[in-house]
């Protein structure tokens, strides 16, 4: 099972949007699991996960960020996750 901490935010549209997407892509990744985390409230374990910007996925080493994430950019990553396996 791979753990997926996603930065967001609810005020932030882009986030919604991204993990509106996030969600529909689970029923692909039965392996992943998501922790959401409101950045706004914990911006002290985002800079220790690198993260500067919102929406972000993070998994290890391993980010993706940015202020247009879309759900093809968001599939890659989830099916980059299985490359590293």
């Amino acid at each position: 099972m791979t753990t997926i901490t996603f930065y967001q935010s609810a005020i932030c549209p882009r986030c919604k949007a991204a993990g509106l997407w996030l969600n529909g892509l689970l029923t692909e990744f039965p392996d992943v699991r998501i922790e959401k985390v409101e950045l706004l409230t914990n911006l002290g374990r985002a800079r220790q996960d690198g993260v500067s910007g919102i929406p972000a996925l993070v998994t290890g080493d391993r980010r993706l960020s940015g202020f247009f994430l879309t759900k093809k950019r968001i599939r890659e990553f989830l099916e980059s996750l299985d490359e590293t396996d």
